[in-house]
C-alpha cells in the first residue's frame, strides 16, 4: 500500500465510487456523485477530490467514458481501510436454517451453504478439504548419477511423493544431502501446513551449512515440498462466472479463470498466505492470483480431523462487504458445529 492519507471526504468518495461500480459495473461520473451524494458541494470541489484519488492511483478513467472506476490499488485500499462486513437478515436466516438441522454432516452443511451463497452472490465457490493432522515422516535422497537425484517424501497418511532434481555440479549433491539431513533432524512430525514457516526459521542454519545457498532455497526446497497433499477440492456454481461482465465479454479471461479453478497450487498458496497474515478472511486479487480481473476471498475452518478452505471467486468488482460477511459467518458457525 502506497504511503498516503485520505481525508474523511476522500474516503467517503472512494467508498461511493467502489460500491457504485460494484453494483452496476458502470464508470462513476462527478455529476452522478454530486446529484446522489454531495448536493451541498460544488462540482469543482468533487472534480478536484476525484483528481486527487486518480493522482494517487486509487481510481482511473476509462477509454469509453468520462467516469472513473476503481484500480486494483483502489480495491485494496477499500478492503483494508473502508470495508465493513455485512450479512442481511434474510441470508443469515437461510444459512442458520441449514446449520440448525440435526444429524447433518459437516460436508452436507457446507454443500447446502455453498448452493445458497452461489445463488445469492452469483459467484462460484471452492471448497478444499484436507487432513489437518497429516505430518512429515521422512525425506529420502537417492543419487541417480553425478547430476541427478530422486527425493522421496513420506507423510503420516502413507502418502509418498517422488521428485527428480538435476544440477550442474557434482558437489551440489553434498549440499542437497546436508539440507535433507537438517530437514530430517528438525522437521519430522511437523504438520504439513506448518512446514513453510518452519523452513523460514531454518534459513540461517541452511546458509551456514551449504555452499550453494541460492540453489538450495530457490530450486531444491520447492522440489522437496511439492507434496501431493491428501485433499479434495470441489467447485460450486461455476455457471455464475458467465453472468459477470468481466468474464462474459472476455473469453480469454474466462478460460484463464476456469483453468485456475482446477489448479490445486493456488489454493495451497492462499492457505499459506492466510496462515502468515492471521486474518479471518484473506482477499487476494489481480497478479497475485494470476488473472487481472479476478479476486478470491478465503477463510480456513479447522475441525478435529479436517480443515476446510472455503473461497468465493469473482471479479475485482465483487461485493466485498457481503462476501466477507458471509465467510466470517460460515467460519464462526462451522467451528461452533465442530465443537458441539
Amino acid at each position: 500500500m502506497k504511503n498516503f492519507k485520505l481525508s474523511q471526504r476522500q474516503n467517503q468518495l472512494l467508498k461511493i465510487i467502489v460500491e457504485q461500480y460494484i453494483n452496476d459495473a458502470t464508470p462513476v461520473s462527478s455529476k452522478e456523485v454530486i446529484h446522489d451524494f454531495f448536493k451541498d458541494l460544488s462540482s469543482a470541489t468533487i472534480r478536484n477530490e476525484m483528481a486527487y484519488l486518480e493522482k494517487v492511483g486509487l481510481i482511473e478513467k476509462t477509454h469509453t467514458s468520462s467516469g472513473r472506476i476503481p484500480t486494483s490499488l483502489g480495491y485494496e485500499y477499500y478492503r483494508q481501510e473502508i470495508l465493513q462486513p455485512t450479512l442481511t437478515a434474510d441470508l443469515r436466516k437461510k444459512l442458520s436454517k441449514i446449520f440448525a438441522k440435526r444429524l447433518t454432516s459437516i460436508e452436507t452443511i457446507i454443500d447446502e451453504s455453498m448452493a445458497v451463497i452461489n445463488e445469492t452472490l452469483h459467484l462460484p465457490s471452492i471448497v478444499t478439504t484436507g487432513e489437518i493432522n497429516e505430518t512429515l515422516v521422512r525425506i529420502d535422497l537417492i543419487p541417480v548419477n553425478a547430476n541427478m537425484a530422486v527425493i522421496i517424501v513420506v507423510t503420516s497418511s502413507g502418502n509418498l511423493t517422488k521428485n527428480t532434481i538435476t544440477f550442474n555440479e557434482g558437489k551440489v549433491l553434498n549440499d542437497i544431502a546436508t539440507c535433507i539431513r537438517i530437514f530430517n533432524d528438525r522437521l519430522i512430525d511437523t504438520p504439513l501446513e506448518k512446514i513453510p514457516e518452519k523452513i523460514d526459521s531454518l534459513k540461517d542454519i541452511i546458509k551456514d551449512s551449504v555452499e550453494n545457498y541460492e540453489f538450495i532455497m530457490q530450486g531444491l526446497i520447492q522440489k522437496i515440498f511439492d507434496i501431493k497433499y491428501q485433499y479434495h477440492t470441489s467447485v460450486h456454481g461455476t455457471k455464475y462466472l458467465t453472468t459477470q461482465p468481466e468474464f462474459k465479454n472476455d473469453v480469454e479471461e474466462l478460460n484463464k479463470v476456469l483453468d485456475l479453478l482446477d489448479t490445486s497450487s493456488i489454493w495451497q498458496q492462499i492457505a499459506y498466505q492466510q496462515s502468515k497474515t492471521g486474518k479471518t478472511t484473506l482477499i487476494t486479487s489481480g497478479e497475485k492470483v494470476g488473472a487481472k480481473e479476478l479476486a478470491i476471498a478465503t477463510v480456513n475452518v479447522k475441525g478435529k480431523d479436517n480443515s476446510h478452505q472455503i473461497s468465493v471467486v469473482g471479479p475485482n468488482r465483487m461485493d466485498y462487504s457481503k462476501v466477507q460477511g458471509i465467510l466470517d459467518f460460515l467460519k464462526k458457525e462451522l467451528e461452533k458445529k465442530y465443537n458441539d
